[in-house]
């Protein structure tokens, strides 16, 4: 079956924009990592919470990557495809591997929605505690831990 212009267009666009997002929010990280930070993507748009999450990579972009509401140096790289140097580019492209892999499906997802360190997890309950909400967590349900990772769904 071969997809119309419109849907090569939108694919090629939800490649370029998971692909920036993860390469903003993590261009050091490991290509786990990577995994991690895409699969929140889909997982996120797929929750159906409209509202919380949006219904695109673009949207999901917007609510809840601090790389894309900041637009981070890292992030404007990803989009301009301008990068200060050849190890950069490298983790370019491995972000981009990631991002394909988990939109074709060869790639599979991790489950978590979010994820936080240890100290994040921490900071964020202590800011809480001060009446500062930042993340809710009784509203999710703790997953399963990856590397330095703690992960969290609905």
């Amino acid at each position: 079956m071969s997809r119309s212009p419109e849907e090569m267009f939108q694919a090629s666009k939800d490649l370029a924009q998971l692909t920036a997002i993860i390469y903003g929010e993590g261009a050091s990280t490991s290509d786990e990592v990577m995994r991690m930070q895409g699969s929140s993507v889909l997982n996120r748009i797929e929750a159906g919470r409209l509202k919380e999450f949006g219904s695109s990579i673009e949207e999901a972009g917007q609510k809840g990557y601090n790389a894309v509401k900041d637009n981070t140096d890292l992030y404007q790289q990803a989009v301009t495809g301008n990068f200060p140097d050849k190890n950069s580019e490298n983790a370019y492209k491995r972000a981009m591997a990631q991002a394909s892999g988990l939109l074709k499906g060869t790639i599979d997802r991790h489950k978590a929605q979010f994820f936080f360190t240890k100290k994040e997890e921490d900071r964020i309950r202590k800011a809480g505690e001060k009446g500062k909400k930042e993340f809710d967590f009784s509203l999710v349900k703790r997953g399963e831990d990856s590397g330095i990772y703690r992960t969290y769904h609905y």
